[in-house]
């Protein structure tokens, strides 16, 4: 009975953590958050996530500085709203706006021989809000 118990404790501890949504990155996970937002995120943002990437001046309207969203939110990195936007889960100001909805378009450079059809690994996704969080000024 004193083995069991003393399994208990870690292993209820171990469930705890996995319900949180902030977990901590690893290196790995921001690395390649930083691949994944190359491909398909910085022609119109940028390298550095300031909205000035070469795609930019095509628009019509200016990218958001994603490495600001951390200053403009009050010191906190808004991640699930981030999630959401990206997804397509929120209601856009401009109906007509450049920004795709990966939901529909999913990462067809990361994925270029079947990246459409809303292909987005939930990892690779988890990984790509870890950069945009990693790079907050």
């Amino acid at each position: 009975m004193k083995k069991r118990s003393s399994l208990i404790a870690p292993l209820g501890l171990l469930l705890l953590t996995a319900c949180t949504e902030d977990t901590i990155a690893g290196p790995n996970a921001v690395q390649n958050g930083q691949e994944i937002y190359a491909k398909e995120c910085s022609a119109c943002h940028g390298a550095q996530g300031r909205g000035s990437g070469p795609a930019s001046y095509d628009l019509g309207v200016a990218p958001p500085d994603l490495a600001g969203l951390q200053r403009r939110n009050d010191g906190y990195f808004p991640r699930e709203f981030v999630r959401r936007f990206i997804m397509g889960r929120l209601e856009k100001d401009d109906p007509a706006s450049p920004m795709p909805d990966f939901s529909q378009v999913g990462l067809r450079h990361v994925y270029p021989n079947g990246g459409a059809n809303g292909e987005v690994l939930e990892t690779d996704f988890a990984d790509l809000l870890d950069y945009l969080e990693a790079i907050q000024e």
